[in-house]
This record gives C-alpha cells, sequence and structure tokens, in this order.
C-alpha cells in the first residue's frame, strides 16, 4: 500500500472511540491555547491586515474571525484565525517537524465545524487527525526543508488541515487521496525573513489552514492529484533533501502526535526557550544582575545558529523574537520573555542593546545530537569576577520532557486573552472547550468567539 493511502485509510477510518482519555485531554489543552492566543493577539495592527483583506471578499456567513462581530467563509475564517493563532510566536511545536500545527489545524477544523455544525466529538476528532498527518509529514521533510528555506508550518500545514477538514467533511478513503494530493499544491512558505525581515510568516499559519479546507472542498467536488504524492520524487520529497516518508506511517494509530506536542512559555522563537530557562536556572542559585556579567555563550544546534544566532541587530518585533541574543538580553534586564514584554521600548532598551552585544551563539556538540526532536541549550555565564556559570538544558519548560499543567495552560490563555476579550467572556470559552465532547453543535463555539 502506498503511504498516501495508508495516511488516507487512516484518517477516514480514525474513530472517537480510538481515542484514549489522554489523548482528549490533551487535545482540549491544545484548543484552548490556541484560542487564547488568537484572541490576544487578534488586535496587533500587522495582522488585523488579514480581516481587513477578506473584508474585501465576497463571504457567505459560514464561520467566525477571533473578536470580530461578522461572520465570513469558512476558509476565510480559517486564514485570519490562523495568521492570529501563529501571529506572535505563542502557538505550540511538534518538535521534530519543527512546525506549528495548532495555527494550521485548529482555525481550519472549527471552521468547518461551525460552518456544518458538528459536534464537539467530532470536532475533537478531526483535530487528532490534522495533528497526526502534519506532524508526521512534516518530521518526514525535516530539518533539510529549512535548510532550504522552507517554513515547516505553511509547507505541511495545509496537509494537516485537510486531513482535519476532511474529516469533518466525511470524505472517504479514495477522496481523502485526492484531497491530501491536491493540499500539496498549496504547501509553500520561505524564510527569507529571518534575513532581511517583515511580517508575512506570521500569515503562515492561516495559509497552512486555508489551503487545507479549499483542498479538501476540491477534492470533494471530484478535483484529482497524485495518488503518491507523500512518497512519490516530485511529491512533498521536493521540499527536502533528507525526505524520510517511512516515518509518516510509523506505528501510525498507535502513537498519537497530540500527546507529544510542546506548549511555548515564552513569546519568541522555539529555539530561545531552553536559553531562557537556562538563565533563570543560573539566577535561583546565584542571583545576579546584567552589568555582572561579562558575556553569555549559547551552545545549541546549528539550525539555531543560523537562524536566530544570526540576527544579531533586530530592526523589528519580527526580528526581536527571533534574536537570540536579544530575546536573552531582555530575559535577564526584565526578567519577563512573555507576550508583554516584547514592545518598542524594550527592543530599544540601552541595557537590553548593550547586554544583547555580549550574548553569543554557537554549535555544542551534545545539544545538536537531539536536534530536531529535543531543542536544548547549554547556557554559560562568565561574570566580571571571573567566575562561571553553566547548565545545561535538554527539555524546556512546555515541551513533552517537561510539560506544563493543566492549570498553567488555562493560565496561560487567560493571561493572552485578557488583551481583547473581558475575563468573564473568556471563562466562557474555557468551559466550552473543557466539555468539547459534550457540544452538540460547534456553531456554539463559534458564536463565543465574536464580538
Amino acid at each position: 500500500m502506498s503511504t498516501t493511502r495508508e495516511v488516507a485509510d487512516f484518517v477516514a477510518g480514525l474513530k472517537y472511540t480510538d481515542l484514549t482519555p489522554h489523548l482528549i485531554q490533551r487535545t482540549k489543552d491544545h484548543v484552548l491555547d490556541q484560542l487564547g492566543i488568537q484572541i490576544g493577539v487578534s488586535r496587533k495592527p500587522w495582522l488585523k491586515l488579514a480581516v481587513d483583506y477578506v473584508k474585501t471578499q465576497a463571504n457567505k456567513p459560514e464561520a467566525s474571525i477571533a473578536c470580530c462581530p461578522e461572520k465570513v467563509s469558512a476558509e476565510n475564517a480559517a486564514f485570519v484565525n490562523g495568521t492570529f493563532g501563529h501571529g506572535f510566536e505563542m502557538d505550540d511545536v511538534y518538535a521534530p517537524a519543527l512546525a506549528h500545527p495548532g495555527p494550521a489545524v485548529v482555525p481550519a477544523a472549527l471552521a468547518v465545524a461551525e460552518r456544518d455544525g458538528s459536534s464537539g466529538e467530532d470536532f475533537l476528532l478531526a483535530v487528532v487527525a490534522g495533528y497526526e498527518v502534519m506532524g508526521r509529514c512534516g518530521y518526514a521533510l525535516s530539518p533539510s526543508q529549512l535548510y532550504r528555506g522552507f517554513h515547516p508550518t505553511s509547507a505541511a500545514g495545509p496537509l494537516g488541515s485537510v486531513a482535519a477538514t476532511g474529516k469533518l467533511m466525511g470524505l472517504d478513503a479514495g477522496t481523502m487521496v485526492h484531497a491530501l494530493a491536491v493540499s500539496a499544491s498549496f504547501c509553500s512558505g520561505v524564510t527569507e525573513c529571518y534575513k532581511s525581515g517583515g511580517e508575512v510568516k506570521r500569515y503562515h499559519g492561516g495559509i497552512g489552514a486555508q489551503g487545507g479546507i479549499r483542498a479538501a472542498m476540491l477534492a470533494q467536488l471530484g478535483l484529482t492529484g497524485p495518488a503518491t504524492v507523500l512518497e512519490g520524487p516530485l511529491g512533498m520529497k521536493a521540499f527536502s533533501d533528507t525526505y524520510t516518508p517511512e516515518v509518516i506511517t510509523d506505528r501510525l494509530g498507535e502513537r498519537f502526535v497530540v500527546a507529544d506536542i510542546w506548549t511555548k512559555k515564552y513569546s519568541c522563537n522555539g529555539m530561545i526557550h531552553a536559553p531562557v530557562d537556562g538563565i533563570e536556572a543560573i539566577r535561583a542559585r546565584r542571583p545576579y544582575a546584567a552589568a555582572d556579567i561579562e558575556r553569555i555563550d549559547i551552545g545549541s544546534n546549528q539550525h539555531a545558529v543560523n537562524e536566530v544566532g544570526s540576527i544579531r541587530l533586530p530592526k523589528d518585533m519580527f526580528g526581536f523574537q527571533f534574536s537570540m541574543n536579544y530575546a536573552l538580553a531582555l530575559q535577564v534586564v526584565k526578567g519577563n520573555n512573555d507576550f508583554d514584554a516584547y514592545v518598542e521600548e524594550n527592543l530599544h532598551d540601552p541595557e537590553i542593546v548593550a547586554l544583547a552585544e555580549r550574548i553569543f551563539t554557537n554549535t555544542d556538540e551534545e545539544v545538536q545530537s537531539w536536534f530536531p526532536e529535543t531543542l536544548g541549550a547549554r547556557v554559560t555565564i562568565k561574570f566580571k569576577d571571573g567566575s562561571v556559570e553553566e547548565e545545561l538544558i535538554r527539555d524546556c519548560r512546555g515541551s513533552p520532557g517537561n510539560p506544563m499543567t493543566a492549570d498553567e495552560l488555562e493560565t496561560k490563555a487567560r493571561n493572552i486573552a485578557r488583551m481583547s476579550m473581558s475575563a468573564e467572556k473568556f471563562e466562557r470559552i474555557i468551559e466550552a472547550v473543557r466539555s468539547l465532547e459534550s457540544l452538540r453543535d460547534m456553531r456554539s463555539l463559534g458564536d463565543l468567539l465574536r464580538d
């Protein structure tokens, strides 16, 4: 059986009774995390452009946009909410794929579930299917796709979105093969923004979410695609020099991606999280201030050196969140790496700027050996008195090896959502997510998202 067909059979055949209570709980956690982010960052000026864009389109009132009064088409709702969900570096990560499944899968599934009046159980099942396909296909592509300049979230996002939405739409396995194949033609997204800036990378979650819905609808209408898109030499393999399609089906249906998702604690690139934890671990045993530090050396993987380690002087907020030396200087000086710390004032803070010049990133062989499954780091601080402190972090807070609790996840979601929604209303969303399996019609959750 071909890889593509095996994946299609898995998605079409997946049943709610296949999910353990643990998988259901983890899926709810990821949904709540994603909704909190969508709501909280919806007012950011570079993200509101997505709303302005969809308002220029002809829209059927099918699905809700976070913190907007009107409904739009399911495709457009997924695009905007996926953009919100990936819009400020707080969204979840599947580390082996180096991708963010939340903003590609959850908004797409919610838009179609709201459009069609699906049940909460059907929605949860679709999210599981979407995470599974996106995570496994992204893992097959990694890490080479990044070295070639492709962004995993938008390169694999449509595959996850189409699995989730195709499941909700009831596509049989044969049609799902074509839906997957069509979605591959929407896979895209380059990373030159890491070098020369721009905000378009923040839209990659929405691009993936929208592409999957479009592919599922086209396949349902009869559009066909290459039935070997996941294994053929000119299919997804074209994105990567190290494509390993065997990981797509290895223990498929036995081990689920939703159980191994990393929930981000900090509002910066994922490669920076372990260094932040290391900074704080050292501070916990030896209190210090920025003025005490001669230099900080970060031992990381080669990709981090090339990406976040190379942005020495960020020009905008995106660069700030993707700069190892600036993000760590922020942590040292302000003791905070949350969403509300990334503001223009801190980008230009003289103490942060001065310390950032003394922070350096290099490849560490041990840390490199964990990549991409684990994004760890070695933090070495040399103090002006000549003393040195070192901390090796394998599993950063929020990762599968060091997970946040359900209460911590709720607190994170509340703290973000309060930027754009009343606490009382968001508590109703938390209540709805925690009882999703009892929800008969997902339109009720969509209604809560709107202003």
